[in-house]
Order: C-alpha cells, then sequence, then structure tokens
C-alpha cells in the first residue's frame, strides 16, 4: 500500500506542471471572455429611451421623487412597486426642496415638530413645539434621511391638499399622500402594522436599511402607463424638455 501509494505520488509529481499549466490557461481563457451585461429594468430603458438622464439602482430597494410632476416613485431591482402623489417645497428662497442624493435612516413614528426659525418669522407659525398625533403638520410618520438632513419624507394634517393640481406648498420637505403604504414597505411590514403603531401611543424610530433616496428634477417625465408627460417648470429652472431636464 505504501508503495502504491508512493508511486500515485510520483505520478501527481511528474504531472503536476503539466496539469496546473492547462489549468492556468483555461483561466486565461475564461479571464478573456468579457462579462455579460445584466439587461437593464424596463423602467430604466424607458428613462433611455426618452433621454432622461436618470440612472436608478438595478438592485435593491430605491426611491426617486421629481418635483415637476409631485410623485414619489418607489423601486424594487429597477422596477416601480409604488408610487404616490407628493406635495414639495415652495418657490421661495429657502423652501425650494434640494436636489440631492441620500438614504433613509429611520421612520419615526408620531413624530413632533417645531417651525424653524424663517418659519416663525414668515407669521405662518408661532415658535412651539407641536405634540405628536393627526394634527402635527407631520402628520403620524416621517421617514427621515441623512442624520443631520433637515427634509423629511412624512405625511401631513391636510391630506386635501393632495387633491390640488400645483403642489408645491411646503417648506422643502416631501410630504407623501400614501405615507403608510411607502414607510411599510422601507421596513419590510405590514401597513397595517404601520397603521397600528402611527395611531398609537408613544413616539419611537425603526432603523431602515438606507434606502437609496434620489431628488430629481425633469419637467418631462412618463406616467405610471409610461406615457410622457410634460409638467409645470415649477422653479423656473428653464428645462422645457426631457433632453434639457438634468438632475443636477
Amino acid at each position: 500500500m505504501a508503495l502504491l501509494a508512493a508511486i500515485g505520488s510520483v505520478c501527481l509529481l511528474a504531472s503536476g506542471c503539466a496539469t496546473t499549466e492547462r489549468a492556468d490557461a483555461s483561466k486565461i481563457a475564461l479571464h478573456d471572455i468579457p462579462a455579460v451585461k445584466e439587461r437593464p429594468s424596463e423602467f430604466q430603458q424607458l428613462m433611455d429611451r426618452h433621454d432622461i438622464p436618470l440612472r436608478v439602482p438595478q438592485k435593491g430597494k430605491a426611491i426617486v421623487v421629481n418635483i415637476p410632476s409631485y410623485e414619489l416613485i418607489a423601486l424594487e431591482d429597477g422596477e416601480p412597486v409604488l408610487r404616490s402623489r407628493v406635495i414639495v417645497g415652495r418657490d421661495v428662497d429657502g423652501d425650494r426642496t434640494p436636489m440631492v442624493d441620500t438614504q433613509t435612516s429611520v421612520v419615526r413614528f408620531r413624530p413632533t415638530w417645531r417651525p424653524t426659525p424663517s418659519m416663525v418669522r414668515s407669521g405662518k407659525y408661532k415658535d412651539r413645539r407641536w405634540p405628536p398625533g393627526p394634527r402635527n403638520p407631520l402628520g403620524l410618520l416621517a421617514i427621515r434621511l441623512e442624520p443631520g438632513m433637515l427634509i423629511y419624507l412624512h405625511g401631513t394634517n391636510q391630506p386635501k391638499l393632495f387633491d390640488r393640481e400645483e403642489r408645491a406648498l411646503s417648506g422643502g420637505c416631501i410630504r407623501v399622500e400614501r405615507w403608510d403604504a411607502i414607510a411599510a414597505w422601507v421596513l419590510d411590514l405590514d401597513t397595517d402594522e404601520v397603521r397600528r403603531a402611527a395611531n398609537g401611543s408613544r413616539t419611537f424610530d425603526m432603523d431602515t436599511q438606507g434606502v437609496p433616496v434620489l431628488f430629481r428634477y425633469f419637467t418631462a417625465f412618463p406616467d405610471a402607463e409610461g406615457v410622457l408627460r410634460t409638467h409645470m417648470d415649477v422653479y423656473r429652472r428653464g428645462t422645457a424638455s426631457a433632453k434639457l431636464a438634468r438632475g443636477s
């Protein structure tokens, strides 16, 4: 048995270099083959077809907020799964919703709220703390973004405003009509569970997985059926067509 083992070892040693060379050649050949690119999502192809310079993640979750169309789109693996009407910042210095890339941090249930100094100076609000509840300007829930950002995705105590065609009405934050469905999707929870917590008795945060949030400005943008629609240039940026409507 020892002899057989020794012979086997000699055979392996004798053929080792040739085997290694063949293996190396095989590796080189595989490396020379160009990687097959994955086909972009249908939504991304739609953006490209209309020359809209929006690149959405092709894996995982992401949120796109398009200011001129007053719309939030939730995407998974590059495809829309939820849409909601939104209210965006007014066309006033300090109130315009910024065009930034960020991500979700926590979902705050039953938030409190205090107006900013500029809101107090405008006379629209008194400088006081608003307790949690349905009368709170943030509504029953706020999706907070990166630490330090004062722009949230949140509910509202004035849901009738979503019936308006022109909805540049906020101080910069995004008021979301389907706040409960969007929060449930971000947290991987049932919508009923989110509603129960939002209508509960305590204020608390739930961490999110850092869903990318892209704030964009396209005056020409496809609707839910894929039809290209033209929207008012709410911030007077002069982007009248999809080809000129750059996201920055």
